[in-house]
């Protein structure tokens, strides 16, 4: 029997961290009650506590430091589910297995906590004994970002939900279902460069723009100012939105667009895939990887090249067409079964176990 120790300390945690560790947890429960040979051990909040079922042991991040000891020198392998934890593997004999989720640190602090956050990650990153990453593109930024790591990390993407099955609700701040619009969401930080659509719309009129999600960084600011003031019920940054009010923009927008420098894999591109929309895409970091050929991509910031290459992606796109099903099919491959089955046949492999027939 090999004793496994899983990560879920940000299991509600309101981010990306947070979203995979509430669709890998219970599924990986499910698949460890069938498995003789594999105990697995979750690392959760403390109200998470038993939720699981009776076949798994539970540390709780509240008593963390009090409840691993008993656990270190029983268990083989520690997998840590993103960089940024506060709960690291050490002492005992365990392979610790690291998911780095994005080295994001490198393009956006300078000066001191740059150098901070190179001296902490990299000596965590280092320490570990096995890597994996969730892009290709993440996979190149460690290689060549991080010294002394001799083994290529594995690249296990990540899922998304099927979202498009869940519950819809119009926004308050649209007046009627058939309102041309397009759609973008996200943390409204620079890295998104959700500024370079402003200028855009001067040349798409006839369009609404509304660019979603939690906006109380300066870069906020920035956006306001550029829109004119007869365009400030065209352009909206109407805040963070619910999941329901999500699905509904994603569905009835004319295009998603996805402007980003900076993103480890790119969730809004795939979940926008699913409702058949059009996206349109930087070429930056993992994008083009992640949306392969089922986006528009822009080469450039100039505003009226930009909106000619949304009039051009948009001449031919129904969201019934064969491009849309097909861009969904695609989407539809990043999914939680398979992330799930993917990392149990790595956690297998690394500790000398047959693979699952």
């Amino acid at each position: 029997m090999k004793t496994i120790i899983v990560d879920f300390s940000n299991y509600d945690a309101m981010c990306g961290f947070g979203e995979i560790a509430r669709n890998y947890a219970p599924r990986l429960a499910t698949q460890a009650a069938a498995l003789s040979d594999m105990h697995f051990i979750f690392i959760l909040p403390e109200k998470h506590r038993g939720e699981f079922g009776n076949h798994l042991d539970y540390i709780t991040c509240e008593h963390f430091k009090k409840e691993v000891p008993t656990y270190l020198d029983h268990c083989d392998l520690w997998h840590i589910t993103d960089q940024q934890t506060g709960y690291v593997a050490r002492g005992g004999h365990a392979i610790r297995l690291l998911t780095v989720h994005d080295l994001n640190y490198l393009y956006e602090k300078h000066g001191i906590h740059l150098w901070k956050h190179k001296i902490l990650k990299q000596r965590h990153i280092r320490r570990a004994d096995v890597l994996t990453v969730i892009s290709k593109y993440v996979q190149t930024d460690v290689m060549n970002n991080i010294r002394g790591i001799s083994q290529l990390p594995t690249v296990i993407y990540n899922g998304i939900n099927d979202i498009e099955k869940n519950q819809q609700q119009r926004p308050a701040f649209i007046d009627r279902d058939d309102e041309k619009f397009f759609f973008t969401i996200g943390q409204v930080r620079r890295k998104k460069n959700f500024h370079v659509l402003v200028p855009m719309m001067k040349y798409l009129p006839e369009y609404k723009l509304y660019i979603c999600g939690d906006h109380h960084w300066d870069y906020y600011d920035d956006i306001v100012r550029l829109i004119a003031p007869e365009d400030r019920q065209r352009i909206m940054l109407p805040g963070k939105i619910s999941e329901a009010e999500k699905c509904w923009l994603y569905a009835h927008a004319q295009a998603f667009l996805f402007p980003s420098t900076l993103e480890g894999f790119g969730i809004p591109v795939l979940e926008a895939m699913r409702f058949g929309t059009k996206v349109f895409s930087s070429r930056y970091s993992c994008l083009p990887e992640i949306c392969a050929g089922h986006a528009s991509y822009w080469d450039n910031y100039e505003a009226e090249a930009m909106a000619q290459v949304v009039r051009q992606g948009l001449e031919n796109w129904h969201r019934d067409g064969e491009a849309a099903k097909e861009a969904c099919r695609y989407s539809q491959s990043f999914n939680y079964d398979r992330y799930t089955q993917e990392y149990l046949t790595l956690y297998r492999k690394l500790l000398g176990l047959l693979p699952l027939t």
